[in-house]
């Protein structure tokens, strides 16, 4: 084989491996997708059903401080 073909050879592979790799990160990407997706909908259904009428929730420094009567 001519260096050149053997460069082509080696190119051709790598090529080929990366439109392997490709192909697996595109489906990577459509799974993920759709679990983005489907944790979306489970949010919002459970946003449905809570009722927080009864608590009062307070946002500091980015973390919940829920404050209830003592019983």
């Amino acid at each position: 084989m001519l260096p050149d073909e053997m460069e082509a050879e080696k190119n051709r592979k790598i090529i080929l491996a990366q439109a392997d790799e490709i192909e697996i990160l595109k489906r990577n990407v459509r799974d993920l997708q759709g679990q983005l997706n489907d944790a979306h909908k489970r949010i919002a259904y459970l946003k449905e059903r809570c009722d927080f009428s009864d608590v009062e929730s307070h946002y500091m420094d980015n973390s919940i401080i829920v404050e209830r009567e003592e019983v």
